[in-house]
């Protein structure tokens, strides 16, 4: 930095540092401001200048996405700190308006006029090609955080379905067979037929919690899972897909996944006379829509209602997607049935 931009640097971060904390910012001490804002506050104001003198060219898009993991450090590390993303976004505007007389003033010294709207041009673009790309890579590493302590999550129940819970249903279960062994008896035959399907239960939502979507597309995956828990006289699952497939975020697609599998295993435990299940995929323009029904009988006492653990889960999760979701009961057609609105695209 020259001279001049390293007194107007000086000038600048004083004046931002009295101003955030007079908003409480987190990101100022007492004594200074935070070490990555003041480091971005020294650049921009280089850039600035350098800009304003004619050695660098201010172009009209402010930020090239594409280099976002160059640009994206401080965001990251503002995660980290557990820093909300909205502190240096707050700072960003403080910035904008603390520099725009401090470097003014300068370039009216330097020029012998005043550039107001060139400095107000240049300095807009230093600013904003900085602190937005820190602002998605903060959200990006927040997302990353919820995938990876949802997938744990799964996996540590999984695990304590696995090694715990039906451990100790199979060990309740060999006692009981050397019990009937030794002296036959109906009500024992019965417990023993009960803890078998409660056995074979858990250890099916054990499998089913490890289950995920990956790089897969979300009817790739279910086709995926569909095959893996075939067999051992469970309901086949025929999954189907129509309409022009849309790119859905990885939130997206694992909630769907889960919604998906929980609603077939619903169906394979409490349908009655059914011979399989079906899950479709309808793609258009502006939804998806997603149906999950047996061809059972249904259910005696009317439509379902999200009262129950697992209907409520679908629901939850639903709503975190921002999608509706209906509970169907008909004779031949009861399940699920889900949209998923998407943002309807611009036209020009």
């Amino acid at each position: 930095m020259t001279a001049e931009e390293l007194a107007v640097a000086a000038a600048v971060i004083d004046e931002l540092h009295r101003r955030l904390t007079e908003r409480g910012s987190a990101l100022v001490t007492a004594e200074a401001l935070d070490g990555g804002l003041e480091a971005q506050t020294r650049s921009i104001i280089a850039e600035t200048m350098s800009v304003l003198a004619g050695g660098a060219e201010s172009p009209l898009v402010s930020v090239e996405y594409a280099e976002l993991e160059d640009l994206s450090t401080h965001g990251r590390r503002s995660a980290a700190l557990d820093i909300d993303p909205s502190e240096p976004l707050m700072a960003a505007e403080v910035l904008f308006g603390v520099a725009l007389p401090h470097v003014a003033d300068a370039v009216a010294v330097s020029y012998g006029a005043r550039r107001d709207l060139d400095v107000a041009r240049a300095l807009h673009h230093a600013i904003w090609r900085r602190f937005p790309p820190g602002a998605i890579a903060y959200v990006e590493v927040l997302r990353s955080q919820l995938q990876s302590s949802h997938r744990e999550a799964r996996v540590r129940l999984s695990r304590e379905l696995h090694d715990r819970i039906a451990h100790g249903i199979a060990a309740g279960l060999q006692r009981l067979e050397a019990v009937e062994l030794r002296q036959p008896n109906e009500e024992i035959a019965q417990a023993i037929s009960i803890l078998r399907d409660a056995l074979l239960d858990t250890q099916d939502i054990a499998i089913d919690l490890r289950a995920k979507v990956g790089e897969s597309e979300l009817a790739e995956a279910l086709e995926d899972y569909a095959y893996a828990t075939g067999g051992r006289d469970t309901l086949p699952i025929h999954v189907t897909q129509v309409g022009p497939v849309r790119p859905l975020t990885h939130l997206a697609r694992e909630e769907l996944f889960t919604i998906v599998t929980e609603a077939t295993r619903n169906s394979r435990t409490h349908a009655r006379q059914a011979t399989s299940v079906s899950a479709r995929l309808e793609w258009s323009a502006t939804t998806l829509e997603v149906t999950v029904t047996d061809d059972g009988r249904g259910y005696d006492d009317g439509p379902r209602a999200s009262t129950s653990l697992g209907l409520r889960g679908i629901a939850e999760r639903a709503g975190a997607i921002g999608a509706t979701v209906e509970f169907l009961n008909a004779a031949g057609a009861t399940g699920i049935q889900l949209t998923l609105p998407f943002v309807r695209q611009g036209t020009s």
